[in-house]
C-alpha cells in the first residue's frame, strides 16, 4: 500500500520535518501570531504527530480526530493565534508534508504519486479560499464591533 509507504517515510523524518515546518510557520506572514508560541513546544507537537502519522491517517476513529483538533484549537486559543492561523497552520502542515513526501517519491522514482497533481492543486486552491474568506468574514466583524 502506498499510503503506509508514504506515511512511513514522514514517520521516520519526524524531527526534519517538524524543525522545517516550525521555520516556515514563524517566517510566513500568514501565521506571525506562531512566533509567540515555544518552538520547542511546536517541535514537540508536530514531530508527535508526524511520528504517528500512520496511526493518524489509517487507525484514529472520527471521533479521536476531533476530540484532538478541539483541544489543538483550544490550545491555540488560549495562546492568542487568530482563528486563520491555525487554520492556515494546519494547511502548511499539509502542503509541506505533501511536499516532502512528492520529493522523496521523485528521489525513489515512485510514479504513482505524480498522478495525484491535479488533486493537490485543486485543494490548495480551495484551502486558499477558505483562509482568505474566514479572514475576509473575521475582518468584517471586527470593522462591525467597531462601528457599533
Amino acid at each position: 500500500m502506498v499510503g503506509v509507504k508514504f506515511s512511513r517515510i514522514a514517520e521516520q523524518k519526524s524531527a526534519e520535518l517538524a524543525d522545517s515546518l516550525i521555520d516556515k510557520l514563524i517566517n510566513s506572514p500568514r501565521t506571525l501570531a506562531y512566533r509567540e508560541i515555544d518552538p520547542e513546544l511546536l517541535r514537540e507537537e508536530y514531530e508527535g504527530f508526524f511520528c504517528s502519522l500512520t496511526e493518524w491517517l489509517l487507525y484514529r476513529a472520527q471521533a479521536d480526530i476531533e476530540q484532538s483538533c478541539t483541544q489543538l484549537g483550544q490550545r491555540r486559543a488560549s495562546q492568542g493565534i487568530p482563528i486563520e492561523q491555525c487554520v492556515n497552520a494546519m494547511l502548511f502542515c499539509r502542503d509541506h508534508l505533501v511536499e516532502n513526501l512528492r520529493r522523496e517519491a521523485a528521489r525513489k522514482g515512485d510514479e504513482l504519486f505524480g498522478e495525484l497533481e491535479f488533486v493537490v492543486a485543486v485543494g490548495q486552491f480551495f484551502d486558499d479560499a477558505i483562509f482568505f474568506c474566514m479572514r475576509g468574514h473575521r475582518q468584517y466583524k471586527l470593522a462591525s464591533e467597531a462601528v457599533a
